[in-house]
């Protein structure tokens, strides 16, 4: 499974969305470098899950992850 990190840049006249794509484990280690400790960075990944900025790619399309 491909996770997709969707991150909105807004900008004066547009606002425009730069898609990344990083795996499951290379996303909690790049929110993890930015963290200040393991509970920032849960909470951090649960927020970008229960936003829904989170999309996993599967072989039959991809699907939107959110926490409930």
């Amino acid at each position: 499974m491909c996770l997709i990190l969707q991150k909105v840049i807004t900008m004066k006249s547009y606002t425009t969305t730069k898609k990344i794509t990083l795996s499951l484990g290379e996303l909690i280690a790049t929110v993890s470098d930015y963290a200040r400790n393991e509970r920032e960075t849960v909470a951090a990944l649960a927020d970008l899950f229960r936003k829904g900025n989170v999309v996993a790619k599967t072989r039959n399309g991809s699907k939107r992850l959110k926490l409930a």
